[in-house]
């Protein structure tokens, strides 16, 4: 029986995968290098000035205090060069080729996801598979609790709590279930498939982490993951 949602989203462009610029890496990379290096700077001549003050005889304060207030003047300025330099970094990180994920992906522990949830209409699983991979994914294999966590706090912020294609199937070999990559059920973690049959041999995800048995001819969202 298909517990499927049939009803389909309007369709959008999915945007293509956007490369990193190197130059933007390097300018981000520049500038947190230059502002670390100036507070750390500033606080150490600081730190210099106050210990000699403290340490010298009552007749070298005026000198010292004169020293101190120039250091005080150029910690000033440091501070200002780093707030410069954080500005420069903000945009230059805000550049869409210095995404870590292409546009309408999610990032997580070093990994990019695609929720088709709204974005794009239902497919069939092998489908919803070869989207994935046209776009250098494949469909998610799940291998953490914490990663099944994530991907639950994102479907619970949907306005209805869809049903996601995984990278789960038993075509292979009816009741072994593997991932995508190979992997069986049970690799990564304590996993098991609801609703188990001969017809169904894809898997869906739902609430709580449960995984549900489904014909892979039905029509429903998924999800995709990749490298970031």
């Amino acid at each position: 029986m298909d517990l499927r949602d049939q009803e389909e989203d309007a369709a959008r462009e999915t945007p293509a995968d956007a490369g990193c610029c190197p130059k933007c890496q390097m300018t981000a990379r520049v500038a947190v290098a230059l502002s670390t290096t100036f507070l750390v700077m500033g606080l150490f001549l600081c730190l210099i000035m106050f210990v000699r003050w403290t340490a010298a005889p009552e007749d070298d304060h005026l000198v010292y205090k004169t020293s101190l207030k120039q250091q005080t003047e150029r910690l000033q300025q440091c501070q200002k060069e780093r707030h410069d330099l954080t500005v420069m970094l903000h945009t230059a990180t805000r550049d869409s080729r210095c995404s870590l994920c292409p546009d309408g992906w999610l990032w997580w522990r070093s990994h990019c996801y695609f929720f088709s949830v709204g974005v794009q209409e239902n497919l069939r699983w092998n489908e919803s598979a070869e989207f994935c991979w046209k776009h250098n994914s494949s469909l998610a294999v799940i291998t953490d609790s914490a990663e099944m966590e994530f991907i639950q706090s994102v479907m619970r912020s949907f306005p209805k709590f869809p049903f996601l294609w995984v990278g789960l199937t038993d075509t292979q070999q009816e009741g072994r279930w593997q991932w995508s990559d190979g992997t069986d059920i049970q690799d990564h973690m304590s996993l098991t498939v609801e609703w188990d049959a001969d017809h169904r041999d894809c898997a869906d995800l739902r609430g709580g982490g449960s995984l549900f048995a489904a014909s892979c001819e039905a029509y429903g969202p998924w999800i995709c993951k990749k490298d970031s």
